[in-house]
């Protein structure tokens, strides 16, 4: 299962990357991508795994960049 989400300030490339190497770590996330303009995070996924994977995902971006956002893109 893919998804993407809108990021809302997340300003650092550096930051991007912690977040993306910690993601990696998720158990069932297949692949995770942040856009070169840091806007738009794109998750793969396994379905089962899916709900617990964005609820660390949040928790993880909260962390690394303070106010960093997440929105599911229509």
């Amino acid at each position: 299962m893919q998804k993407q989400y809108l990021i809302y300030h997340l300003t650092d490339s550096g930051k991007a990357g912690e977040i993306l190497r910690e993601m990696n770590r998720l158990e069932g996330l297949r692949s995770a991508r942040i856009s070169d303009d840091l806007k738009i995070l794109c998750v793969d996924a396994q379905a089962e795994h899916f709900s617990d994977v964005m609820d660390q995902t949040v928790n993880i971006c909260r962390r690394i960049s303070g106010g960093c956002e997440l929105a599911y893109r229509f």
